[in-house]
């Protein structure tokens, strides 16, 4: 198995200005030794600039947020150089939201109700292909 980074574990940025949400995701993604959470967000200017400063494997991001949405976080992080992969997850789970999030290249979108069953294998699917960076 390739691993992503030195130490052996996926970096994963969260962003969402729901805090006790966040806690969850956190909690749960610390029950596993091979992903390391390199930070946390708020919103969508600091999810930018925490990209840019933890260099994340993959930024896990909440569709709405106060100041700027899931969608144009994603649009910018992906117009940067060796950008990370993004996960879209949204209390929305209507089909163009999904749609939203593949035409702008996401690697997945996660349902905030099927959290604890559908983020886990999305974030071992990157960890086993080693973290290649999209195109």
């Amino acid at each position: 198995m390739n691993m992503p980074n030195p130490n052996g574990q996926l970096r994963v940025l969260l962003a969402d200005d729901n805090g006790i949400f966040m806690d969850s995701v956190r909690h749960l993604l610390s029950g596993h030794d091979w992903l390391q959470v390199v930070g946390r967000a708020s919103h969508g200017a600091e999810c930018l600039a925490l990209v840019t400063e933890q260099r994340p494997d993959v930024v896990v991001v909440d569709l709405e947020m106060p100041d700027i949405n899931g969608f144009e976080v994603t649009k910018r992080i992906r117009s940067l150089p060796d950008h990370p992969h993004v996960i879209i997850m949204s209390l929305y789970d209507e089909p163009e939201y999904r749609e939203g999030g593949q035409h702008l290249g996401v690697y997945g979108y996660v349902s905030k109700a099927a959290v604890t069953t559908d983020l886990i294998p999305l974030l071992q699917g990157l960890f086993q292909e080693g973290v290649p960076r999209p195109v």
